[in-house]
């Protein structure tokens, strides 16, 4: 009697093994934008893309690969041009554009990643150090999150000849108004 109740026993917890599995495979992974919010240290990151209208696309179109620019990169930028940015849809639009290409590239894959454009058409500076990769000039500090549609990397500071131009054009704009 008693090895009947313990294999009645093994029997359940496999069951419910199996069960939970199976729930696992049924969810799907979260999209490209939930999984930016789910990440703390992505924040601003997170701020930038609803103030420059990229939101729904991150949410529903794809695949894409995101290189996400953490909450320190933010915090490096001078005060007066992560105002600009934050209050100017089309630079902040701009900026981040040079961040996103179309299809998925794991962080392995150098080949696709030297040959990736951005969504502007330009090409993806890449470059493998001893000391890690880098995407145009950003040190990769964490890869392959894999989401829905797509994947994100993230990335510890921007370029700063684009924020440069992201914040020329937000003040020609301006000055032309």
């Amino acid at each position: 009697m008693r090895d009947l109740k313990i294999v009645t026993m093994f029997m359940l917890l496999a069951a419910f093994a199996i069960a939970q599995d199976a729930l696992r495979e049924a969810t799907p992974a979260p999209d490209l934008l939930s999984t930016l919010q789910a990440d703390r240290s992505l924040a601003m990151f997170v701020t930038a893309v609803q103030s420059s209208g990229m939101a729904k696309m991150l949410r529903e179109e794809g695949p894409f690969t995101v290189f996400a620019l953490s909450n320190r990169a933010f915090a490096n930028l001078p005060k007066e041009d992560r105002e600009t940015l934050l209050t100017d849809r089309a630079a902040m639009h701009l900026l981040l554009a040079h961040y996103i290409a179309r299809g998925t590239i794991p962080a392995d894959d150098t080949a696709s990643l030297q040959s990736a454009r951005t969504l502007v058409g330009v090409k993806l500076h890449i470059d493998i150090r001893s000391e890690g990769s880098y995407v145009n000039g950003a040190k990769l500090v964490q890869s392959e999150i894999p989401c829905r549609n797509g994947m994100i990397h993230v990335l510890d500071s921007f370029d700063p000849g684009l924020v440069r131009d992201a914040v020329a054009m937000s003040r020609t704009n301006r000055e032309a108004k």
